[in-house]
């Protein structure tokens, strides 16, 4: 009987203490609760199935290396692990594919990057994926711009860095491939089929000096021959924070447009924080008429760009016009992004009016001649 007293008593205990820790029961100390600042989710993800097949550069934030058209992989249905089409890495015309997907913000905390990957057992030669922590069209790259170098053929699927971390290849069929990335702790650890191909420093690499920032995926068909081998289903997650930030990519140089002509073009608005931007065109050119579509959004996810449709008709006046667009994050109005924009209205020379005869045509019909009147720049 004491026994089962003290048993009721403890269970008592245990239970107001419970009760006090969870807020049931009032109790002096108040708990606060830091407020959540980030959240795993996802950040970008492609699987290739809205593009048509054919050429990838310039589809869905795809860019050939160096922005080069000619070094492009291809949309492919050949091979698909999510209907119907994948990417396909190889040489193509006597030219090595070489395509990027560069990112924005994913510069801190925990980040994986899924893909999956399809190897044929008739694989030539040697395939990559690469992920750098820099990278830029046009700059020459060194060694620590590249974090992460993972090479495959029928054999093997390895470390570029270090050979010696390698795992036997998996041939004709889907195969997962993660990377996953702590900033914070300066590692990755890559996955191979759910097996640890390497664990190592984001930016040490094999040379000191790289940086804590995924810049881009580099899928590359190598520097000499080798065959087709596909990739598909890329999904990157991580803690992406709450707040949006605003970034817009784009440049409105239309050069020489005729005065009252119509001419079109295109800039992107993309949130490259957390949450959902709401964004609108707070200034434009004074001239010109200007129209933008969409002019403003509410509710912009991360990793879904926008395409604003650009239409202007250009000044009568004849002039060189440099300006910019000013596009503003709604939410804060210190985060904002400008378009630079500029046309030019051909002037041509002035007519010497030593011709009476014109002279007196062009008073007495002022409203006549109106392409001779553009030539002359009247």
């Amino acid at each position: 009987m004491k026994k089962k007293i003290i048993t009721i008593f403890v269970s008592m205990l245990l239970c107001v203490t419970v009760f006090s820790v969870t807020g049931a029961v009032n109790v002096e100390k108040t708990v606060y609760i830091e407020p959540k600042t980030a959240s795993t989710d996802i950040f970008w993800e492609d699987n290739f199935d809205s593009y048509p097949v054919g050429p990838l550069h310039g589809l869905g934030g795809w860019e050939a290396w160096d922005n080069v058209p000619a070094v492009t992989a291809y949309v492919t249905d050949n091979q698909s692990r999510s209907p119907s089409n994948s990417v396909e890495i190889a040489w193509f015309s006597g030219v090595s594919a070489d395509i990027v997907q560069q990112f924005i913000g994913v510069s801190s905390g925990k980040w994986n990057l899924t893909t999956w990957g399809y190897i044929p057992s008739d694989l030539v030669g040697n395939s990559f994926f690469i992920l750098l922590n820099k990278y830029e069209h046009g700059v020459p790259h060194v060694i620590q711009d590249w974090s992460c170098q993972i090479g495959v053929n029928t054999t093997r699927i390895w470390d570029f860095d270090n050979v010696d971390d390698w795992l036997p290849t998996i041939t004709d069929d889907w195969v997962e491939l993660r990377v996953e990335i702590d900033f914070e702790a300066d590692i990755q650890t890559v996955y191979y089929n759910d097996v640890v191909l390497f664990e190592k420093s984001w930016t040490a690499g094999v040379s000191p000096g790289g940086q804590k920032n995924l810049a881009c995926i580099d899928l590359y068909a190598d520097n000499v021959f080798s065959s087709s081998i596909y990739w598909d289903d890329f999904v990157l997650e991580g803690e992406v924070g709450d707040t949006p930030v605003l970034l817009c990519e784009g440049d409105l140089h239309f050069g020489n447009v005729s005065a009252g002509a119509t001419v079109t073009d295109s800039f992107t608005v993309e949130n490259v924080g957390g949450g959902l931007l709401d964004w609108e065109i707070t200034d434009e050119p004074s001239w010109g008429t200007w129209t933008f579509d969409p002019e403003s959004g509410d509710d912009l996810p991360p990793g879904a760009p926008v395409t604003v449709q650009v239409t202007v008709v250009a000044p009568k006046e004849k002039a060189d016009y440099v300006s910019t667009i000013t596009v503003t994050n709604m939410e804060n109005p210190d985060n904002t992004c400008t378009i630079d924009v500029s046309m030019t209205t051909p002037t041509n020379r002035p007519f010497n009016f030593n011709y009476p005869l014109l002279s007196w045509l062009f008073e007495r019909f002022p409203n006549a001649f109106p392409i001779l009147r553009y030539m002359l720049g009247l």
